[in-house]
């Protein structure tokens, strides 16, 4: 290994480290399409999951009873049906979108929205349905901050109000069985969240008045009293749970005595007083934090290439040491659990399979393999995962992923071609897990590296506010020197590199064939941000100029120096002349994140400039690719482009049939 790339912690080393006999390549179709499972939960009593299912192209929420078998079966394929809850033993809780129109409104919104089946005749309810108070425009109608002890009542925020007012965001009272709701507590223009107690009566509502820049926190009590109040261009804190006896709130923040702005968990007592951080972790953020159905803390969980955990409810702390130790070198994700936390749940990724649930019984002590994924993708076709590190022209430290294909040993030699992926946001980061593009791609024979560049998220906010400002200068810096590094370490022919992305990944990929034009061979943008003095204009028409999201952005993309042509240097639409490798675009005509406007003006950019380009629309296509439909035509397009313009050596790679692949060994 040459040095400047550093292999930090090589997670999944026994499946890199030795060459399988026979390495297994399954069908796109097994990539492409839906996986067979994508949400998952366990019923209060353990007794049952609820789970969201794809087969044949069908979608369905089923209900499973552990004893009895299949209990419920409904057909979601009229909906892009995104999770699953299941907040009582008769009621399972499906939240739901659809890219639509309003009357009044300009353009399109993705309205969300939550169904409620009962579970033992079928019934389903969608809640809120007949409320002729809520205002037409809005998402996160899906919604639940909390339930009614003994009742079949959820509580769901919502704004409230008639076509050209400004609404107020209410708390409402949702009956499970007829969807039926009415008020229970009454928010303001500024309002935005609401905390109850154990009993679900009142608690918390959280303020901020973009207008006036005020974020206030109010305890309700004869009336509402404000214990915490401060002046911010943006909301200044992450409110995240209630503590276990009702007398405190929970926040995130990154600790200011802190150079490198790790978060860590505070608690904001109801005086006023504010104690912490009393959960925190060095080299890694608050990631999320575990509540239980009324947001009462539970525990918090630590970003990293792999997750880790500290638990204040002592049984899933028990049984998250006892999984993590059965899967040492995985990926285990706590996703939900019994009342009594006689069973818990887990999603893990152990880098010899396709992801998987599992079930820990801690009455019976023992640990059990729920359902895999993917069910056509065998373990031989699995391609290993590395967290690496490497060093940046100006000396960062930038983490990143590599994957390898599958029975190939990381060595010097291995000279592959090579995709470049980095992750949207910015602010997110890739870490070790089961993605569906890398694997793809590496089990076709292609080494894949996913940087995370500055500016994304999870490794403290110095690392990630040192991106403000550097959209196509430090932060595409940063993949370039990644690219470099994996040259020099021999890992990939220099001839042979392509870079891919979604959303802010695509800006990514877009500004290397603009301002790296020599580095890549061709170029896959999906989603992508290319103007982003439009993007500016859109968001500002949405939100309005004064919003802190507008600041957000204008901070993000130019640290806050905002002039039309410093944007325009930025912004690879206007730079199409520049690019020598062909570009393939990728847009669905419902995305309502990023406009297919941003991908039709690179397009026309491109062909004015006499460039090569294809652009493919997606019908119903939404930001995510929620549609099965979409998610494969997406594989296939970029298949057939790359092996167009960075082929491996296909004598290698033939595809077992469906009926030949299996989770087994």
């Amino acid at each position: 290994m040459k040095s400047g790339l550093t292999l930090a912690a090589i997670l999944m080393a026994s499946s890199l480290g030795m060459a399988l006999a026979q390495t297994a390549h399954p069908p796109i179709e097994a990539y492409g399409e839906l996986p067979f499972i994508s949400s998952v939960e366990l019923s209060p009593d353990g007794s049952k999951m609820a789970a969201l299912t794809t087969s044949e192209g069908s979608s369905r929420l089923i209900v499973y009873d552990f004893e009895k078998g299949p209990q419920l079966q409904v057909n979601v394929d009229t909906i892009k049906a995104r999770g699953v809850r299941f907040p009582t033993q008769d009621h399972v809780i499906l939240s739901a979108s659809e890219t639509t129109r309003i009357n009044g409104f300009r353009g399109k919104l993705e309205y969300t929205g939550a169904f409620s089946i009962r579970v033992s005749d079928g019934k389903m309810s969608q809640l809120m349905r007949s409320d002729r108070d809520l205002y037409p425009a809005q998402s996160g109608l899906g919604r639940i901050v909390g339930y009614i002890p003994g009742e079949n009542e959820a509580l769901m925020p919502a704004y409230i109000g008639r076509r050209g007012d400004e609404p107020d965001f209410d708390l409402r009272k949702v009956n499970l069985d007829t969807g039926f709701g009415n008020r229970f507590g009454s928010g303001k223009q500024t309002t935005i969240d609401w905390f109850v107690d154990s009993q679900g009566e009142l608690l918390v509502r959280e303020n901020f008045n973009n207008k006036r820049d005020r974020y206030e926190i109010e305890v309700r009590e004869s009336g509402w009293r404000t214990i915490y109040e401060t002046d911010s261009a943006r909301i200044p804190i992450s409110l995240m749970a209630v503590a276990p006896d009702d007398k405190s709130v929970y926040f995130v923040d990154a600790d200011q005595d802190d150079d490198e702005g790790f978060s860590g968990l505070y608690k904001l007592n109801f005086d006023g007083s504010i104690e912490g951080p009393l959960f925190k972790r060095e080299f890694a953020d608050i990631e999320s934090v575990y509540t239980d159905k009324n947001r009462h803390f539970l525990g918090v969980r630590y970003s990293g290439t792999t997750p880790s955990y500290d638990m204040q409810d002592q049984a899933l702390r028990e049984s998250i040491d006892v999984v993590m130790a059965s899967f040492p070198d995985g990926s285990v994700t706590l996703d939900s659990w019994s009342t009594d936390r006689s069973k818990i749940l887990y999603h893990v990724f152990d880098g010899w399979s396709v992801d998987h649930w599992v079930i820990h019984n801690r009455t019976a002590e023992t640990l059990s393999v729920l359902q895999y994924a993917r069910a056509d993708i065998p373990k031989s076709a699995v391609a290993g995962v590395y967290s690496i590190e490497y060093i940046a022209r100006d000396g960062l430290t930038i983490p990143a992923i590599l994957t390898v294909p599958p029975g190939m040993e990381l060595s010097s030699e291995l000279n592959l071609p090579t995709i470049i992926l980095p992750h949207g946001g910015p602010a997110s980061y890739d870490d070790i897990q089961f993605d569906w593009w890398a694997q793809y791609f590496a089990n076709r024979g292609y080494l894949i590296l996913q940087p995370n560049f500055r500016g994304s998220s999870g490794f403290g906010a110095a690392f990630q506010t040192a991106g403000n400002g550097e959209w196509g200068k430090a932060m595409q810096n940063d993949i370039t020197d990644g690219v470099e590094q994996m040259i020099l370490a021999g890992f990939s022919d220099e001839d042979r590199i392509c870079i891919m992305g979604a959303s802010y990944g695509g800006y990514a990929a877009l500004a290397g064939g603009a301002y790296t034009p020599d580095l890549y061979k061709c170029i896959v943008a999906v989603a992508p941000v290319t103007d982003l003095n439009d993007m500016l204009v859109e968001e500002k028409r949405q939100h309005g100029s004064n919003h802190w999201v507008v600041d957000y952005w204008e901070e993000a993309m130019a640290n806050g120096e905002v002039s039309r042509s410093a944007l325009q240097a930025i912004s690879p639409a206007r730079s199409a002349e520049t690019f020598q490798a062909p570009v393939l675009l990728i847009h669905g005509k419902d995305d309502t994140t990023v406009r297919i406007t941003q991908s039709y003006k690179m397009e026309d950019a491109l062909e004015d400039a006499g460039k090569s380009v294809e652009f493919i629309k997606l019908d119903d296509g939404d930001h995510w690719m929620t549609r099965g439909e979409n998610r494969l035509a997406t594989l296939k397009a970029i298949d057939a482009f790359m092996a167009k313009y960075n082929p491996v050596d296909q004598a290698s790679v033939t595809s077992t049939t469906a009926a030949d692949a299996g989770t087994g060994d």
